[in-house]
């Protein structure tokens, strides 16, 4: 038997028709989409001196990136992308510009890599982002010099002032401090190499000393990865006498000859380093009590607010692979100043495209998070050249007292109090 539709049933079937469509009722087969259960690795090139005259700064800096990334992978890896791990792609630069540049681009033939980090002393970190702008790959540095950012390049995120801000900020902050405990310091010397950051920190110092009246007796400029004895240098600053030395050598090695030297010659004149690298706990091998009482800048150190569990992880994960370290230093800690951030910014991005996360990194501005845990004022956002934005920008003190190099400023994040030392 046929059964005859009229007019009115289909009206009535078209208007059910659009009834579903109307409310979200529509049954429609979709497949699942479930993120793999084990998603693709971050690949993160990593560029640093593992040999010649910075090979410990960049050991340490590798040791401390990859405990960094070892917390993150722990705590969920990047969760808006499934879990995905980061894995660093390890490359040693040397100590010249021509290994930095050579090792930044072997490693990122690879398409895989996603970001890059690299290569701590700023003229090594100028070579390689050359490479890394060529290719359009995020780099993140803690390098210093104010060349970096002033090239106009879109790809170089550096987390620490430049040495223009760094060197006057950070001499500032001592100075103050020496007058907060009766010394009021009249003359210098400076002692520095001729790394990119070291000269402009050099510079920097200088107008800053002719801003507030102390007199510059003199400057002892060498070239890195040269200085054999230190005797000439020392003498001269024994001779002229002053009331405080900047000390700015970029290499561990060359920085303990030079105190050595000072010990040897009984130069008593209080240096001050610029860079937390002379906080370093080699340095004890120049003797604790020579040590007492030297301060130096850095923009990354373990303070008041450094979780334990950054520390432990950092010394075993050092111990394991590289050396048994009495302390956590600059070099550990920068990778905690670096990684995180990355990780947050991995996280906002939700991809593992190149030029999201670029456009993301311009847009995070985060403050007193676990990601800027280690950064000075607990912040972080990048002007449009890729610098630490000038509100976030600024420096700890840090100074040797009883065999140890402990923070004393900022206050709410010291865990000593200072003394000066008097010649």
């Amino acid at each position: 038997m046929k059964v005859k539709r009229g007019k009115f049933g289909v009206r009535v079937a078209a208007v059910l028709v659009c009834a579903l469509f109307m409310t979200g009722f529509v049954f429609v087969a979709v497949p699942a989409t479930a993120a793999p259960a084990n998603p693709p690795s971050i690949k993160i090139a990593v560029v640093y001196p593992l040999s010649g005259a910075l090979s410990r700064n960049g050991n340490l800096m590798v040791q401390g990136i990859k405990a960094a990334m070892g917390w993150v992978n722990d705590n969920g890896g990047i969760k808006a992308l499934g879990g995905a791990k980061l894995v660093p792609v390890i490359a040693d630069s040397g100590s010249t510009v021509e290994g930095a540049a050579s090792a930044m681009d072997r490693l990122i033939r690879d398409p895989e890599i996603v970001m890059a980090i690299g290569c701590w002393a700023s003229s090594l970190t100028m070579s390689a982002t050359e490479i890394t702008e060529r290719a359009g790959i995020p780099q993140f540095s803690i390098s210093f010099t104010d060349a970096l950012d002033s090239r106009g390049f879109k790809w170089g995120f550096y987390v620490s002032p430049p040495s223009s801000v760094f060197g006057s900020l950070g001499i500032g902050r001592v100075i103050d401090l020496a007058k907060s405990l009766g010394h009021s310091p009249k003359t210098a010397v400076l002692i520095y190499d001729n790394q990119a950051a070291s000269k402009a920190h050099g510079e920097a110092v200088k107008k800053y000393f002719a801003n507030i009246g102390i007199k510059v007796l003199g400057e002892e400029v060498y070239t890195m990865g040269t200085l054999v004895d230190a005797t000439p240098i020392m003498q001269k600053v024994k001779t002229a006498n002053p009331d405080i030395v900047i000390f700015a050598p970029s290499s561990i090695q060359e920085a303990q000859l030079l105190l050595m030297k000072k010990r040897e010659l009984k130069v008593n004149i209080p240096f001050i380093g610029a860079t937390g690298a002379h906080g370093d706990p080699s340095f004890r091998q120049v003797g604790t009590q020579f040590l007492e009482g030297f301060i130096t800048i850095s923009n990354s150190w373990p303070h008041k607010l450094t979780p334990p569990e950054w520390i432990k992880r950092t010394l075993d994960q050092c111990r394991k692979e590289y050396s048994d370290e009495a302390f956590m230093g600059q070099e550990l800690t920068h990778g905690w100043s670096i990684v995180p951030v990355m990780a947050e910014i991995l996280e906002r991005a939700g991809s593992r495209n190149r030029e999201v996360i670029r456009a993301t990194a311009l847009k995070i501005d985060i403050h007193n998070v676990m990601a800027t845990r280690s950064l000075p004022k607990q912040g972080i956002a990048f002007d449009p050249n890729g610098r630490i934005a000038k509100k976030y920008q600024d420096v700890l003190l840090v100074q040797w007292q009883g065999g140890v190099a402990k923070t004393i400023y900022p206050p709410e994040l010291a865990v000593a109090k200072p003394i000066w030392f008097t010649k």
